[in-house]
């Protein structure tokens, strides 16, 4: 559930090669120039630590997970994913 300080919209994504391997299974289409652009439903939340701009920073969910965004110059670029619970 959103709250009122989440916003939603598609954005085109910039996804490397080996982001590709990591957060989507290698399903998107990076072989011939190791990278490729995906449009994508990001949520727009505020930065937990303020080091982006409002608007800059936010999330999609890719295979039931959270894969964190930013926004660099006009492009939207992967900057990490959410931890995972080990299990002991």
């Amino acid at each position: 559930m959103l709250n009122e300080k989440e916003i939603v919209m598609k954005v085109k994504l910039f996804v490397t090669g080996s982001q590709n391997y990591l957060y989507f299974k290698n399903t998107l289409p990076t072989r011939r120039w190791d990278y490729c652009e995906t449009l994508r439903t990001v949520t727009i939340i505020p930065d937990p630590v303020d080091v982006y701009q409002d608007g800059e920073y936010g999330f999609v969910t890719v295979f039931g997970r959270k894969i964190f965004v930013k926004c660099d110059a006009s492009h939207w670029e992967i900057v990490g994913a959410e931890k995972t619970k080990s299990i002991d």
